[in-house]
């Protein structure tokens, strides 16, 4: 399954998930504050591979995961496996994904502010 439709699933789990007791991370788990700039990169990755920008067509999308992971010095099972430990802990998860909203938020504004446009072809 592609990372697109993990995030799609997480999503769902995220507003149905309900309170539970303080969890404590792995020492094996990526912490939220490593976990949120990987997970940022990713959904730029996704976008761009799914909207009107193309990253280009001679490239697998693992290519592009694989320079993430190396750009943040992981492994790709020590993001999947931390991906899924927060996957099933939705109370420790939503902080992560809210900040991760929100810089993606704050990098189209920048986008925006500098006039940067976007060009469709239909």
């Amino acid at each position: 399954m592609r990372l697109g439709h993990y995030f799609a699933s997480v999503l769902f789990i995220l507003f149905i998930g309900c309170a539970s007791p303080e969890v404590q991370i792995p020492e094996t788990v990526l912490t939220p504050e490593q976990m949120m700039p990987i997970m940022v990169d990713i959904h730029v990755i996704e976008g761009a591979r799914n909207g009107a920008i193309m990253l280009g067509d001679t490239n697998g999308i693992e290519d592009y995961y694989a320079k993430v992971y190396e750009k943040h010095g992981i492994t790709e099972d020590q993001f999947k496996s931390s991906f899924a430990f927060y996957s099933d802990n939705p109370t420790v998860f939503i902080p992560i994904y809210e900040e991760v909203l929100d810089s993606l938020k704050a990098n189209g504004a920048l986008l925006a502010k500098k006039g940067v446009k976007i060009e469709y072809e239909d």
